[in-house]
């Protein structure tokens, strides 16, 4: 059994921007093939897109000695597919003796559209410093083209406890309408 450790939790919270769901999930879900069964199976298959891409984040220093629980926020760029270049945003709450992350994020596209998801994952540390993480995302709406926006993401990544930094690679699906515009 893996000892809790603190930075771990924390770089699996900050990277689980992208999280909403299971916290390993490695499943169908996440691929473009299963997107496309569950929106078909919804008669929307019209609507379901991949969405691949990477996120660069950043998050303050944890307080010591670390806390139980530690709310924290992320913030950052990223480049998704159907998205672009996006301002990246998130609050989570890590659970550093149970090794999971749980929380909120909120994508804003070039244009202004936002696009709103939950996550959950899990962490580990992976070297001096450094912790990897599994997250689900799950998306919930938002604003503009994503205002009804469903799907889900998985992402994988690293944090650095040392630069307070975190990079998550994310690969899942999303349904949502492109004729609808953003209200600005």
């Amino acid at each position: 059994m893996r000892a809790p450790i603190a930075p771990a939790l924390l770089f699996a919270i900050t990277l689980a921007a992208c999280a909403g769901g299971a916290s390993t999930a490695t499943g169908p879900a996440a691929t473009g093939e299963a997107a496309a069964a569950v929106t078909a199976a919804r008669g929307d298959a019209s609507k379901a897109r991949p969405l691949t891409g990477r996120c660069e984040l950043s998050f303050p220093a944890p307080p010591l000695p670390l806390p139980p629980l530690l709310h924290q926020i992320d913030v950052g760029t990223c480049q998704l597919s159907q998205l672009g270049r996006t301002a990246f945003y998130g609050e989570q709450v890590i659970n550093f003796a149970a090794g999971t992350q749980s929380g909120e994020r909120t994508l804003t596209a070039a244009n202004g559209d936002v696009l709103r998801a939950v996550h959950a994952g899990t962490s580990w540390p992976s070297g001096p410093g450094q912790i990897s993480f599994v997250t689900t995302m799950t998306f919930v709406g938002g604003t503009g083209r994503f205002a009804h926006a469903t799907g889900q993401a998985h992402g994988e990544g690293t944090a650095s406890l040392i630069t307070h930094s975190t990079s998550v690679t994310l690969d899942g699906w999303i349904a949502y309408d492109a004729s609808e515009r953003s209200d600005r």
